[in-house]
């Protein structure tokens, strides 16, 4: 494959998420108190969103003052902050800001389609077929917002999957990648992800593997052609009663 610095990937993902947010910005002020914080310049980009779990902001790089002049309007909120791989997250100490316990890793492809074919145990289901998962289905959701699942059979039984769909204009990403227990250790999971990573730069699409937080899926997603391209670094934060 033609290579790809991580640097140049995370340019990539960066730009595509700066558009996509951008657009869903009227959105978010109507989600989150009717406002929504933004800094979209060379060095930060931050968007504020009410989830289900309550208010949070997603940085693309970041801007330690912003950080603290959206710390100052809300009382509560979750911060994520996607780095290039190398860089060190240097935000400072802020009181009541305490980080989680997992950072998580994002890989992606954007280099030429590999030339290797795709094993034959993995097919491509059509949308009427996604219910065939079902019996070893992890989440609905896996079902719900997927937009293409791949299966890896044996004596006509599925016994894994990798559910994916876009997220940005031309990017796609993984929902959930699971193997049966007993099937695991076999390479499944490593082949499955090289269908989608095939499957995606024969469309001219560029297949992003986010969220990883264990090392078998990281060894899984570098196996298959993946390069690391960010890691994800996030935060609770709940104002301590004191004056700024």
């Amino acid at each position: 494959m033609k290579p790809i610095t991580p640097e140049r990937l995370y340019e990539i993902l960066s730009a595509q998420r700066l558009r996509y947010a951008s657009s869903l910005l009227e959105l978010e002020r109507k989600l989150f108190e009717n406002e929504a914080f933004a800094n979209d310049g060379e060095s930060c980009f931050a968007l504020v969103t009410q989830y289900p779990h309550g208010p949070g902001a997603f940085f693309t790089d970041y801007d330690p003052g912003f950080i603290k002049q959206l710390l100052r309007r809300c009382p509560r909120l979750n911060l994520s902050f996607d780095l290039p791989p190398g860089a060190q997250l240097e935000i400072g100490r802020i009181r009541g800001l305490k980080p989680c316990a997992v950072s998580t890793e994002s890989f992606a492809c954007d280099g030429d389609a590999p030339a290797a074919p795709i094993d034959p145990h993995i097919r491509l289901l059509a949308a009427e077929e996604f219910d065939l998962v079902r019996p070893i289905v992890r989440c609905e959701d896996d079902i719900k917002f997927a937009e293409k699942i791949f299966v890896w059979a044996e004596g006509g039984q599925i016994v894994g999957y990798l559910c994916c769909s876009p997220s940005f204009a031309d990017v796609w990403d993984v929902n959930h990648i699971f193997t049966l227990p007993e099937h695991r250790g076999k390479g499944i999971g490593t082949a499955l992800a090289y269908a989608y990573l095939k499957t995606m730069r024969e469309q001219g699409l560029v297949p992003y593997y986010s969220g990883v937080t264990n090392p078998a899926s990281a060894a899984a997603a570098r196996k298959a052609g993946f390069q690391l391209c960010g890691t994800r670094y996030a935060f609770t934060y709940k104002r301590p009663k004191f004056k700024w």
